[in-house]
């Protein structure tokens, strides 16, 4: 359980420090390697909210233990959505999952026409973008379900309101995955393509951590979370629905899996100053 003493703590060291957001590289250490996402590559500042998420996500410890839940072929790699004990990794059944604490969602579309109010310029969900998973047909559900994009996905995606605020450095360790033996868990877009190592056990994310430490910003949802600012956005811990994307289904791209089919919402753990957070690291804890 995130606890308000850590996220306080936490928020209260970097609101001294907070300055614009440039670009923030988040790695993603999971049992099979390593894969770095680089925040806001094109520098616009209307994707702060989306960096601010996926920095409050890492600096919290959501991803920690979190499944590698999709890679569907030529489609997408999906993550962010359900948390798993260590324990289970070779227990292939969906009974394991676990859903996690996570931030209110990204605000993105304010009023209401269902399109996100950014100018996105040449932003698309193109190969090695990076998106947050939504809850169908609504722009402001995301919270910490990601999505790499493995191929064009701009036809079927940008009109739907997903918004690409991150880009993969290398997508070599996010093709070698895909390339894993995968399973169905159900009948769940979600959990359709669970992918599984060398030994079938699940794929999970060991650590998340922020590692380049330059003009590091942290200006949203953790100061909000806690009353900090004057809008209060704050931690949920009731069952969520995943998002879920399918390449086919234009209008309907995302699924409410029940808790009792293994409905799980994810996020990283910590790493962006590297001194400032290691110290929080003890506070920092979840469940």
């Amino acid at each position: 359980m995130m606890t308000r003493a850590a996220l306080l703590a936490l928020a209260a060291i970097l609101a001294g420090s907070a300055t614009q957001a440039t670009a923030q590289t988040v790695r993603f250490q999971t049992s099979v390697g390593a894969f770095d996402m680089l925040l806001n590559p094109t520098r616009n500042a209307d994707l702060q909210p989306l960096v601010d998420n996926m920095l409050a996500n890492v600096a919290s410890g959501i991803y920690k233990d979190n499944v590698v839940n999709r890679a569907q072929e030529g489609f997408v790699l999906q993550l962010g959505s359900f948390d798993i004990d260590p324990a289970d990794i070779g227990n292939i059944s969906a009974d394991v999952f676990q859903q996690n604490e996570t931030f209110d969602p990204v605000i993105v579309d304010t009023n209401g026409d269902l399109t996100p109010d950014l100018d996105l310029g040449d932003l698309s969900n193109v190969r090695g973008t990076v998106s947050l998973a939504l809850a169908a047909g609504d722009p402001n559900s995301g919270r910490a379900s990601f999505f790499v994009n493995i191929g064009d996905n701009s036809a079927s995606l940008d009109p739907q309101g997903f918004v690409p605020f991150a880009a993969i450095v290398d997508m070599t360790p996010i093709d070698e995955l895909m390339a894993l033996e995968q399973v169905n868990l159900g009948g769940n877009l979600a959990l359709s393509d669970v992918p599984l190592d060398e030994n079938g056990d699940f794929v999970i994310v060991e650590t998340a951590s922020v590692i380049s430490e330059s003009n590091f910003s942290f200006i949203g949802p953790v100061r909000t979370a806690l009353g900090i600012e004057p809008t209060v956005a704050s931690v949920s811990a009731s069952g969520s629905s995943v998002g879920a994307i399918s390449p086919a289904m234009a209008p309907s791209i995302s699924e409410s899996i029940e808790p009792a089919a293994a409905s799980a919402l994810a996020v990283p753990e910590p790493g962006a100053a590297a001194l400032v957070l290691s110290g929080l690291a003890l506070l920092a804890r979840r469940r």
